[in-house]
């Protein structure tokens, strides 16, 4: 049979033999606070209590506690149903929490899932950035080539030009010499 007696929790020692042992140092965490718990400790351990409030007894007081709960109960037997009403309460509250714990623990789960799906996406993006701003500077470099090389062709043609251009003109004027010496010589022959 659950006692439910106590709003949060009731933790018990070992044994009063178990009191008297030799000291073991260990560090035990309780944080079971919607319900009642047994926990065999020995003397020299350390207990954190993560809850904000819990009970301690060894077996000795808790038996002295239950004989007298239960002979209250059996003398006063009104009280005993606005005990099994406080009980019931009791039991409603510890689902309540449960079913809120529950709900917090799925929550926490989605955020978590949420959080983790959050940072692999900035990861993805962070290295396409490094890729999108790879290229660019290859395609920077390759523009700058271009360039070049397009100055260069430019520099061809203008230079093409100007030759093309002095090449015309030294043969007009080497038709236009031959021209008026060949006309020199037929009007000196008539």
């Amino acid at each position: 049979m659950q006692l439910r007696f106590l709003p949060y929790c009731l933790l018990l020692l070992a044994t009063a033999s178990a009191l008297t042992a030799r000291a073991q140092g260990s560090l035990k965490h309780f944080n079971g606070c919607a319900s009642q718990h047994n926990y065999r400790l020995s003397l020299g351990d350390t207990i954190v209590i993560q809850c904000d409030s819990s009970v301690l007894m060894n077996s000795q007081n808790f038996h002295i506690y239950e004989t007298a709960y239960r002979q209250y109960r059996l003398r006063n037997p009104n009280t005993g149903e606005i005990i099994k009403s406080y009980e019931a309460l009791v039991t409603r509250q510890d689902s309540m929490i449960a079913g809120g714990q529950r709900d917090y623990n799925a929550l926490k789960l989605k955020f978590d899932t949420l959080y983790y799906t959050s940072l692999a996406q900035l990861d993805q993006t962070s290295r396409d950035v490094g890729a999108v701003k790879e290229n660019i500077t290859n395609m920077s470099s390759s523009l700058s080539q271009t360039q070049i090389l397009i100055g260069d062709a430019i520099d061809k043609v203008n230079n093409e030009r100007k030759k093309s251009f002095l090449n015309r003109l030294y043969w007009g004027l080497g038709g236009l010499g031959i021209g008026v010496g060949l006309t020199a010589l037929l009007v000196g022959i008539n």
